[in-house]
């Protein structure tokens, strides 16, 4: 593990990628402090675009399961929300009713 302070990294930011890619840690530091620790990124390959769309759609699929499938619709769920807000008045808002000009 090599240590260097971030004033030197600067300078020889080329050569510290390439140990850290030849697989060595690098710890920068600032007055003698651990700042950050450099280390070489995992090699993972990434997933397709088409592996990724499939991926969504199933966590979608999963997600309708556990909520249901338009069960209770959603107009009958804002209908109930304005029965409630109905019965509430305007009790819940402290700002007053104000016509708007033209309507």
């Amino acid at each position: 593990m090599q240590t260097v302070p971030i004033h030197q990294a600067k300078s020889q930011l080329s050569e510290l990628i390439r140990a850290v890619e030849q697989g060595e840690e690098v710890v920068l530091t600032r007055h003698g402090k651990r700042v950050i620790r450099l280390i070489k990124e995992p090699e993972t390959e990434q997933p397709s675009l088409e592996g990724r769309r499939q991926a969504i759609l199933a966590e979608l699929e999963a997600l309708r399961g556990k909520v249901g499938r338009g069960e209770p619709a959603f107009q009958e769920l804002w209908e109930e929300h304005k029965r409630e807000r109905d019965a509430r008045g305007d009790a819940w808002t402290d700002e007053p009713k104000v016509p708007r000009a033209g309507r």
